[in-house]
């Protein structure tokens, strides 16, 4: 044992003891380690930055959440859309389906945005930036809701919109019947405007003929009648006068004397004036002719009937197969609206539906405007800030090096301009200078001059 010069002996020391790197536990808390799971892709759905969120794990729960209700916003939309086009387009199902994943991927785009321009926003700003987001997904919402609605009441729209249809053709088949009697005879009312049938061999000519001829006869009996009384009478007179049958205007003698003669002429020429014999032979072949058009009008108006009533069915079968066409969107609304207006239960619980679906519709937009400002919100401020300080800085960087030659040419363009101006100033101070020596030499030969005649004169 060896001691030291203090004479004590050293003391022992420990023995170093190894701690196996198994058993030291991971120290590295932020960042957290990438999440390869499947909330990265829901949060994808909701604009989220990965390696931001790295920064606040504990924010991935809430992000993926909302990413799947994102997903959900168009998964609705392209159902609902689906549903629309079945009832305004006939096509098959298969063909339909494109358009409503396209539409589908057009709603989940914009509530992606509306969430993803949401980020990192806090205070006053947050609120405000939310108002013209609120709006628009409510106006996607209605168009979404709307369709889903209809296809909810898709059954008892459906039974309306048939007994509607069956009402109408009942109606419509009356008023063609109304519009286009048998008689053939044309109604002018405006209510029968587009209700007015061709058929053919309408007995409407017919039946004027025969009113006319039957009217012809009426008037030619009257006056016939009138024409055989007054003959009558004459004869009646003619004869009495000849018997000798006392009475007014009678002689009361009998034998065919000149009062029988003339009182004969007299009924005799007055049938030959009336024309009564041809009025008789008209009357007989009018109402000849009568008999005829009662029977061709008879005739007439039995096969215009059967004519009429194919005409009309056949109308009536056209609105038929119009309305057998399929059920549109139109056809279900107006139904929807009857329905309301008739029930209140109807009314209440189809607005309810609508707001709910599109509270369902707005609820990306509601979900992140209702949670408060999160770590992860703060961490995207600060990067927008960082970002835009890095920017400045850059593009100052980038001006500087731009002017920085220019920057130069103008000290150097200064500094040569300085030089210039100095020697300019060097040379005016000499050129005075210059000028000054010559004065004084001037000055100093005139002196000697009168100092010279000075001193002659006095000499």
């Amino acid at each position: 044992m060896t001691t030291e010069l203090s004479g004590q002996a050293p003391q022992a020391r420990p023995e170093s003891v190894t701690v196996p790197m198994s058993a030291v536990p991971d120290r590295k808390y932020r960042p957290a380690r990438p999440d390869r799971g499947p909330g990265r892709w829901f949060r994808a759905c909701a604009g989220i930055k990965e390696e931001v969120m790295d920064w606040a794990p504990s924010d991935r729960a809430k992000y993926s959440g909302l990413g799947i209700i994102v997903l959900n916003t168009g998964c609705l939309a392209a159902f609902a859309m689906y549903t629309a086009l079945g009832k305004i387009v006939v096509a098959p199902a298969i063909a339909l389906l494109p358009i409503a994943l396209i539409w589908g991927w057009m709603i989940f785009s914009v509530d992606r945005w509306l969430i993803t321009s949401t980020h990192g926003l806090e205070g006053l700003n947050r609120v405000l930036i939310f108002i013209p987001r609120l709006v628009l997904a409510v106006l996607l919402a209605f168009t979404i809701a709307e369709p889903l609605t209809l296809r909810i009441f898709q059954n008892t729209l459906d039974a309306t919109v048939a007994v509607d249809r069956t009402t109408a053709l009942d109606t419509y088949e009356s008023q063609l019947q109304i519009c286009n009697p048998v008689s053939g005879a044309s109604v002018s009312s405006p209510s029968c405007s587009g209700f007015h049938l061709n058929a053919a061999d309408s007995p409407y000519a017919a039946q004027q003929k025969l009113a006319t001829a039957k009217q012809q006869q009426a008037q030619l009996e009257s006056i016939i009648s009138a024409e055989e009384a007054q003959e009558q009478q004459l004869t009646s007179i003619a004869t009495g006068e000849c018997a000798g049958t006392a009475g007014a205007d009678l002689t009361g003698q009998a034998g065919n004397g000149p009062r029988c003669k003339a009182d004969e002429q007299a009924a005799s020429d007055y049938a030959q004036q009336s024309g009564l014999a041809a009025k008789q032979r008209q009357l007989s072949a009018l109402q000849a002719s009568i008999a005829g058009l009662i029977q061709q009008s008879g005739d007439a108006q039995q096969g215009y009937a059967a004519k009429l009533h194919a005409a009309i069915s056949a109308a009536v079968e056209q609105k038929r197969l119009d309305q057998d066409k399929q059920i549109g969107l139109i056809d279900e609304w107006a139904a929807l609206e009857q329905l309301s207006g008739q029930s209140a239960f109807v009314f209440f619980g189809h607005w309810l539906l609508v707001l709910v679906l599109m509270a369902l519709d707005c609820l990306p937009v509601l979900a992140k405007m209702m949670s408060a400002s999160s770590a992860y919100d703060q961490l995207i401020a600060e990067q927008r800030s960082s970002d835009q300080r890095i920017y400045e800085n850059d593009v100052k960087f980038r001006e500087e090096i731009a002017t920085a030659d220019n920057e130069i040419g103008i000290y150097l363009s200064q500094m040569r301009k300085r030089d210039r101006m100095r020697a300019a100033d060097r040379e005016e101070r000499v050129r005075n200078a210059q000028g000054d020596s010559d004065g004084l030499d001037d000055v100093r030969a005139l002196a000697a001059r009168w100092l010279s005649e000075a001193g002659q004169g006095g000499s």
